[in-house]
This record gives C-alpha cells, structure tokens and sequence, in this order.
C-alpha cells in the first residue's frame, strides 16, 4: 500500500473516515520549494516535523493546499512566502513571515490552502482546518 493510500485510509476523530488527498497529493520528506504553475492546484502532505515549504514569487491564479498529517503534536509545518510577499491570514499581511501549524497545537489533517488572487501583493488564505500562526513581525 502507499503512503498516499494510507493517508486516505486514515480515521480521525471526528468520525471521519478519510481524507481529502486527492490524486495530485505529495508527501514531501524534505524542505520543498513550490514551483510556480508545475505545483499550482497540487496538494503537499507531510509526516515530518519541522518541513518548510517555500512559496515561489506570487503569480496570479496559483493555489496550492498543505497538510499536516503527523499524529497530534508531532510535527510543526512551516509555508514561507518569498522575501517580498507574504501571506494574508486572519485580516493581515506581513512581508516574508512565515505561516505556521505549531506543534504544540497540531492535530492530523490540519490543513491549509492559499491562492494567488491579486497577483503581486500576498498570497490568500481561501480555506484552513485546524490552528495556524503568524510568524511574529
């Protein structure tokens, strides 16, 4: 069975009893860079602790989901806009900080998704499951 087949046979505690991975789901192992229009509408799932993953520069109409499927409080998942941007969540933007899942307050399946709507200011967070930080200023 593949690790993208067992993160679909997961179980979670809310009753649920799959997940959301769709067919263009990656389980990245390592820190990544998403690369602009070749990752745009892809999911990335990740087990480890500690992976960042590096938004390209804003390109209008990209998205892109992020998942953290550690068991609960195992693992932290970084997404870092390039220097110039930044991401907009919970009615702010701030250039070149990071959006986080904590590990203290990550659960399996938290997951993010952001979208390049305007093009050239911030990338936009359009859905979110689970708690998110800023990074601070």
């Amino acid at each position: 069975m593949s690790e993208l087949s067992k993160l679909r046979l997961t179980v979670f505690p809310t009753g649920l009893d799959s997940f959301f991975v769709d067919s263009n789901a990656e389980i990245k192992t390592a820190n990544y860079t998403v690369v602009v229009n070749d990752d745009s509408g892809k999911t990335f799932a990740s087990v480890l602790d500690g992976i960042v993953y590096t938004l390209p520069s804003i390109a209008t109409g990209e998205t892109v989901t992020f998942v953290n499927m550690a068991d609960d409080g195992q693992a932290a998942l970084n997404i870092s806009p390039a220097a110039i941007d930044g991401i907009t969540y919970a009615g702010s933007s701030t250039d070149d900080k990071d959006l986080i899942n904590t590990k203290a307050t990550a659960k399996k399946g938290d997951s993010v998704t952001l979208a390049s709507l305007d093009g050239v200011v911030s990338w936009q967070v359009v859905a979110a499951r689970g708690i998110w930080a800023k990074e601070a200023p």
